[in-house]
C-alpha cells in the first residue's frame, strides 16, 4: 500500500498528488462554441457522498486552492486550460462505520516544471474490514481500527528537456492497531460480553518509516484529467529500524498508465499495475502494509496479498465540452509471493460513468461511477482522474 498511500489511505481528498505536463496546453480538445468565464476561480470547494464500501456511506468536504503563476494570474479563462503553478488541498470526511481523517495537500510545479513536489500530512480513524492475516486467509473479516497520523512526500527534478523525472520519497506512519469490532461479538452472555471488552481494550502500535527513490515518465496532457499520453512511475522503498520503523521490509511499484485519442471525441486508456512488499524482519507485518487489488467494484483491503497485479480498460465520448461519459473494465489478482501469481484467481469488475467540466480556467472535471465487482456493486463520486 505505500505507492498509492494518498489515494488508498485519504481516499479522493488527496487525488491533487498525481501527475502533470508541459503539454497539457496543447491538447485539451475544443468540443463547442459554449462561453466560458473569464473571472479566474482559483478556489473550489468540493463536497461529496462517500460510497467506498470499505468504510460505508459518508460525507466529506474539501477545498481546492489553484495558485497561478505571475504570468498567469491576469490571463482570463479560455477554451484551453492554463497550467497552475501549485495546487494546496485542505479537507476531512466521516462515514457510517466511524470513520473519519483530515487531511493537508500540496501540489507544486517549481521552476517551469523541472522540479516537482508532492506532499500531504492528515490524521486518521479508520475502521476496515481485512480478510487476511499475512498468509492466513479468514473465513470472515476481521475489524479493525487503524488510528494515528502519516506523513508523505516526494521531490523530483526533470531530467534536461525530457519527460524523465527522478527524485526521493518519504513515507511515516503511525499506526495504532486495535479490533474496531470483537469476534465474538456475535455471541451474547455475560462472560462473552466481559471477553468482548478485554479484547477491544487490546492496542498495537507500530511505526513505519521508510525512505525511497522514485522514477518517473511523464508526457500526460492534464494533472488532474489526463486523455493523451503516458505517465510510468517505478518506486523502489526501505523501511528500516535505522529510519525509525518497527517493521523492517521493502515495497516495489510499477504503474503504467496509457491515454490516447480516437477520433476527436473518443478516448481510451490503459492502466497496468504492479505492487509487491518483502519482509526483511523476523515477525509477520503488520495487516495494513501488505498491498491490495485497487478496483472500482472491490473495496479496499478486500483482497491483499505480498504481490498484486492489476489492469484496467476504461473508454471516454465527449458529449461536449462539458459532458463525458465512460466505460471500464478491470482485473486483478492477489497473491503471497510471484511464484504462486499464476495460480491465484482472477477478480473482474466493470461499469460506467460520466465526468462534468467544473473547471474549465484549469480543465477540473467531477463525476459519478456505478461499478460491479465479485461481491457487490458500488457507487464512485470522482474528482479528477479516479488513476
Amino acid at each position: 500500500m505505500e505507492g498509492a498511500w494518498p489515494r488508498r489511505i485519504i481516499f479522493w481528498l488527496l487525488l491533487l498528488l498525481g501527475y502533470s505536463s508541459q503539454s497539457w496546453a496543447q491538447q485539451e480538445p475544443d468540443l463547442s462554441q459554449t462561453p466560458l468565464p473569464e473571472k479566474p476561480r482559483r478556489f473550489l470547494p468540493v463536497p461529496t457522498i462517500i460510497t467506498e464500501p470499505a468504510v460505508g456511506a459518508g460525507l466529506g468536504l474539501a477545498g481546492l486552492f489553484f495558485h497561478d503563476s505571475e504570468s498567469n494570474k491576469d490571463k482570463a479563462t479560455t477554451a484551453t486550460p492554463i497550467m497552475p503553478s501549485g495546487i494546496s488541498v485542505i479537507g476531512g470526511a466521516y462515514t457510517s462505520n466511524h470513520s473519519h481523517l483530515f487531511a493537508l495537500g500540496h501540489l507544486a510545479f517549481w521552476r517551469q516544471d523541472t522540479l516537482r513536489y508532492r506532499g500531504a500530512v492528515g490524521y486518521g480513524d479508520i475502521n476496515l474490514d481485512f480478510y487476511s492475516l499475512g498468509q492466513l486467509q479468514l473465513g470472515e473479516p476481521l475489524k479493525l481500527n487503524l488510528r494515528g497520523p502519516a506523513l508523505i512526500q516526494t521531490l523530483s527534478a526533470r531530467w534536461r528537456d525530457s519527460h524523465w523525472f527522478f527524485g526521493a520519497k518519504q513515507l511515516y506512519r503511525h499506526v495504532d492497531i486495535s479490533l474496531a469490532e470483537s469476534p465474538l461479538s456475535v455471541f451474547e452472555g455475560r462472560w462473552i460480553d466481559e471477553i468482548n471488552h478485554i479484547l477491544e481494550q487490546i492496542e498495537i502500535e507500530n511505526n513505519t518509516s521508510g525512505l525511497g527513490l522514485v522514477a518517473e515518465y511523464d508526457s500526460t496532457d492534464s494533472p488532474f484529467n489526463p486523455e493523451l499520453g503516458y505517465n510510468y512511475n517505478l518506486e523502489y522503498m526501505v523501511f528500516d529500524s535505522a529510519l525509525g520503523s518497527d517493521s523492517d521490509y521493502h515495497s516495489y511499484v510499477f504503474s503504467a498508465l496509457n491515454y490516447w485519442h480516437l477520433g476527436n471525441r473518443a478516448r481510451v486508456a490503459l492502466r497496468l499495475d504492479y505492487e509487491g512488499v518483502s519482509n526483511q524482519g523476523a515477525g509477520n507485518l503488520p495487516v495494513y502494509v501488505l498491498p491490495y487489488i485497487d478496483l472500482r467494484g472491490i473495496a479496499k483491503s478486500r483482497y491483499q496479498g505480498e504481490d498484486i497485479v492489476v489492469a484496467e480498460l476504461e473508454l471516454g465520448y465527449h458529449l461536449n465540452d462539458r459532458w463525458k461519459v465512460i466505460a471500464f473494465n478491470g482485473i486483478g489478482r492477489a497473491a503471497n509471493g510471484w511464484d504462486k501469481m499464476s495460480s491465484a484467481s482472477s477478480k473482474t469488475t466493470f461499469g460506467t460513468g460520466f465526468r462534468y467540466l467544473v473547471s474549465p480556467r484549469y480543465g477540473f472535471r467531477m463525476g459519478i461511477d456505478v461499478a460491479h465487482g465479485p461481491e457487490e456493486n458500488a457507487i464512485y463520486i470522482q474528482a479528477g482522474s479516479n488513476w
